[in-house]
């Protein structure tokens, strides 16, 4: 956590200025009536509240990008791009054809909507002075460092030169959650070298970050407006796009403390909770047309304040849960509970971590830095009580059935290695984890957003893993039952993974596991997990119920 604050700024100006594209889009959500103190994760009962909640997953990714774990920063960037794809499909009249792939379908998607895109609109027709929109020389603030991917697609325009590739950005995310292809080393990076000795390609990952979330901004940016158009609010739509999407806001990112986890000690500390209600206050200030600071913030001050702010309300429903459980609880409240399984958490990762230097860039030493680094997005995510803590155990869950493929069965994992078409299904059966794939199949769930998803039904497994899984409290401790379930199964891993390196090593990692593993009645690493296996494998044929997305969602899929 302190290394965080040393990421090279060359990494954070690509995501600092995507996120300077959110712009007039805050005021857009304030005058089209979203709700001020909507939790960050929820994707709302209306609208103008989910248009909302795409704003604000937004600044979840890029917390997590700016805390290094570029695997977090994917799995909540990916599930937003499912779902701005969708829509821009939707008011495009693309289709998903047969057999045709998530990375085609999403850039016939984009082409088709943002060919007609205002600011590409007035570029063709405009000349002269009253050019709008930058070309890439007005905003070459950063070496353009990408790289052609293996599929490129077509391309959207950003301005007049900037061109962003959807299906390249959906396989480069893929790729990235499933530890595989060239970006592995910034993985690495941040689960074996704790943020230390930057890797050359970590600016490049960042670029291609954040064009996703440019382009998952823009699309928030037209149903804004839309929807501005049809309340009637004829100056609040042009103006959405009267600034440039690619806008130079300095070298700084956000303050360390304000990317710290919601614990305690640390991200919920009085200090730091003070200080975000602070900037909190002032963006409050600013978009009711005041000047807190005596004068105009510029541009980049206010988008640390956009993001502050998103800071500040994660604090206060982080707060407000405590709150409530303290109450439900009574004397039985005990903030240690939060902080053991924190060690557990740190523990686990680190161990993944270790694991992961020693096996270096090889198949087994990626799949122990993705458990590592998605481990610790997860937990940083189920602190705030955000479903997408469980698509990274789902990443968690693939990458350890990858590390126990490799060590059992060789030929077999060279040949999962070796295919693209490889699922987590499949590394789950060739590693002996068959009786997982109920659990695999929630959090499955988890790891998209689209109109097929049945979050529901994928709940309600997660409910009925648990040994109490009848009890009335149950539903309020699912997701936490498998943040532990997964932190226990990647220190069984590791300890298995380095056994065959030191047994000395695998001694100390079985002491520290039996230390801060408390299992349940006491029982052992082995025994929970065995009784884990169990009880999902009674949940084997579990429906997953109706789908949670009605609407245009329904269309898409009786098409399909």
């Amino acid at each position: 956590m302190g290394n965080m604050a040393d990421i090279s700024t060359k990494a954070v100006i690509p995501m600092m200025s995507a996120l300077s594209s959110f712009g007039l889009s805050e005021l857009a959500l304030r005058r089209l009536g979203a709700t001020k103190d909507r939790h960050l994760a929820y994707y709302g009962d209306s609208w103008i509240d989910h248009l909302g909640w795409g704003a604000d997953s937004a600044f979840v990714a890029a917390r997590l990008l700016f805390s290094g774990q570029m695997a977090g920063a994917a799995a909540v960037l990916r599930s937003q791009f499912e779902r701005w794809t969708e829509n821009a499909a939707y008011n495009a009249n693309v289709y998903h054809e047969k057999g045709e792939t998530a990375a085609s379908f999403a850039a016939r998607a984009w082409s088709g909507c943002h060919a007609g895109y205002p600011s590409a609109r007035r570029i063709k027709q405009e000349t002269g002075r009253s050019r709008v929109g930058p070309t890439l020389a007005d905003v070459e603030f950063w070496e353009d460092e990408r790289r052609p991917l293996e599929f490129q697609g077509p391309a959207v325009l950003i301005g007049e030169s900037y061109q962003v590739y959807p299906a390249a950005l959906m396989e480069f995310m893929s790729d990235l959650l499933h530890g595989r292809g060239r970006f592995v080393d910034v993985i690495r990076w941040e689960a074996s070298y704790l943020l230390q000795e930057e890797p050359e390609i970590l600016v490049e990952a960042a670029q291609w970050l954040s064009d996703v979330l440019m382009l998952n901004l823009r699309q928030v940016r037209l149903c804004l407006a839309t929807l501005a158009e049809e309340q009637g609010h004829k100056n609040l739509a042009p103006g959405l796009f009267s600034l440039p999407e690619l806008t130079y806001v300095g070298q700084a990112g956000p303050a360390n403390f304000s990317l710290y986890p919601l614990l305690p000690e640390t991200g919920l500390s009085q200090q730091v909770v003070n200080q975000l209600h602070g900037s909190a206050y002032a963006h409050e200030q600013v978009m009711r047309g005041k000047r807190p600071a005596g004068r105009l913030y510029r541009d980049d001050e206010m988008t640390l304040l956009y993001f502050y702010e998103r800071r500040a309300r994660a604090t206060r429903w982080a707060t407000k849960f405590l709150e409530s459980e303290k109450k439900s609880l009574g004397n039985k409240f005990n903030l240690d509970g939060l902080s053991s399984r924190n060690v557990m958490n740190v523990m686990a990762a680190e161990m993944a971590g270790i694991v992961s230097n020693w096996l270096g860039n090889t198949p087994q030493g990626n799949a122990a830095a993705l458990c590592s680094s998605a481990l610790r997005s997860a937990h940083w995510l189920w602190l705030e009580d955000d479903d997408r803590a469980m698509a990274l155990l789902r990443v968690v869950l693939e990458q350890c059935a990858r590390l126990k493929t490799w060590s059992s069965k060789t030929e077999k994992a060279e040949k999962l290695e070796s295919s693209a078409a490889t699922t987590p299904k499949d590394w789950l059966n060739a590693a002996g984890l068959r009786r997982m794939q109920s659990l695999n199949r929630a959090l499955g769930e988890f790891a998209h957003f689209h109109a097929k998803i049945r979050l529901e039904g994928a709940r309600d497994i997660l409910v009925k893993i648990q040994r109490e899984g009848e009890s009335a409290n149950a539903v309020f401790t699912a997701r936490g039952h498998a943040l532990d379930a997964m932190a226990a199964l990647v220190m069984a891993e590791s300890i298995r993974c380095v056994d065959s390196l030191s047994t000395t090593v695998a001694e100390s990692f079985k002491m520290i596991a039996n230390e801060v593993f408390s299992g349940e009645d006491n029982a052992s690493l082995e025994s929970s997990l065995e009784d884990l296996l169990q009880r999902t494998l009674r949940l084997k044929d579990a429906p997953l119920g109706d789908y949670s997305l009605s609407g245009p969602a329904d269309a898409v899929r009786k098409r399909e």
